[in-house]
């Protein structure tokens, strides 16, 4: 979304000063192309609040890979910042995945979860990861000993990964297991798309 949106300019006349002592049309164009470059190539974020798991938790059963869900219906989502070349969202709440098929390759995706576990029973185990079915590749983000039952541990976590034309067309899901059953309700997850 480009700032500077005037037509491309053209001289009118042609003066006879030496070129460091005037602007032509070219130098205005050159200066627009240059800005809006600048802009365009910026990055942002999204956050996303979720509602659904506050009363209806995840179920999540023993040494099986679940999908972390976001329905965005939270009153604190806010995606007024995201990169302007994203004209989507960042998170997909139909298949629950991070969206980054709009992200130019070579940028960087940070990722902070906020989500609380429920134990159904005593010394689990709880993984978290980022997974990319397409190309069958993980990278995890919490491993965690938990000792009671029934108690409610809050995790807040910060990842990152970078776009390629690898994964740009892959889902990018957020997932846990544990080694007993138990519950997730999700908080918000902030999605953060850094340029360099």
């Amino acid at each position: 979304m480009a700032k500077i949106t005037f037509e491309t300019k053209i001289d009118n006349e042609i003066s006879e000063l030496p070129a460091i002592n005037k602007i032509a049309a070219a130098d205005a164009n050159e200066i627009k192309t240059s800005v809006n470059q600048l802009y365009d190539d910026k990055g942002g974020f999204a956050f996303y609040e979720d509602e659904g798991t506050t009363t209806t938790p995840i179920v999540i059963a023993a040494d099986t890979w679940t999908d972390l869900t976001n329905d965005k219906a939270g009153a604190g989502t806010l995606t007024t910042y995201k990169p302007s070349y994203v004209s989507g969202d960042l998170w997909n709440s139909a298949n629950n995945t991070i969206s980054i098929d709009e992200i130019p390759n070579g940028k960087v995706v940070l990722l902070r979860t906020d989500f609380t576990y429920n134990a159904g029973s005593s010394n689990q185990h709880l993984d978290a990861r980022v997974y990319f079915p397409d190309i069958d590749k993980e990278l995890h983000f919490l491993h965690v000993n938990l000792g009671s039952q029934h108690s409610e541990d809050h995790f807040v976590n910060t990842m990152e990964f970078y776009t390629d034309s690898n994964i740009q067309t892959s889902d990018v899901k957020i997932q846990v297991q544990s080694s007993g059953n138990g519950t997730v309700i999700v908080n918000n997850f902030l999605i953060t798309v850094l340029t360099f």
